[in-house]
């Protein structure tokens, strides 16, 4: 799965799960109307040391001699971590559903097979000074464990048939 699809499917769950409207960080476009929610990509890393596997299919294309050409993806368990944020009033409220369904598995079923919420942290409550006043916010780390398959190109790879016999 690409960054952006996993961002998208935790944006979704996020809203099926708490109700309210969730953007993305960043978006450029005009902010909601509160109570809403804004999940924060934070980054992306494998959770091992090395690539369970690594998968060869063919593209469909040929090279210039005439051969298939092959796609190499490793396959890599990775985690990818987003900071959850609630704007408006009782934002500790709007973020308390996700801390317990992602305990449930069939409220998760939605991320499913893909996608599996790892870990969701404490809800923290971090009202802001804006506007010469407090605004109540609330935030939550959420760490979501799926695949990756990158794929790239490769040396084509010559098939030989061989024969086994055997001697008495």
């Amino acid at each position: 799965m690409t960054n952006d699809e996993v961002w998208s499917a935790v944006v979704r769950w996020i809203a099926s799960v708490t109700g309210k409207i969730v953007i993305r960080s960043y978006e450029g476009s005009k902010v909601p109307a509160a109570p809403y929610v804004m999940a924060n990509f934070t980054g992306m890393a494998p959770v091992r040391a090395h690539e369970q596997m690594i998968e060869y299919t063919p593209t469909g294309q040929t090279t210039p001699e005439d051969k298939p050409e092959i796609s190499a993806a490793p396959v890599i368990e990775a985690e990818w971590r987003f900071s959850v944020h609630a704007y408006g009033s009782e934002p500790t409220g709007v973020l308390r559903p996700i801390a317990s369904a992602w305990k449930v598995a069939q409220i998760m079923e939605p991320m499913f097979p893909g996608l599996v919420i790892h870990d969701v942290s404490q809800i923290r409550n971090v009202p802001d000074w804006i506007n010469n006043r407090w605004e109540p916010r609330a935030q939550l780390d959420l760490i979501v464990r799926g695949v990756t398959r990158d794929g790239f190109v490769v040396d084509t790879i010559d098939e030989s048939s061989f024969d086994i016999a055997r001697a008495e």
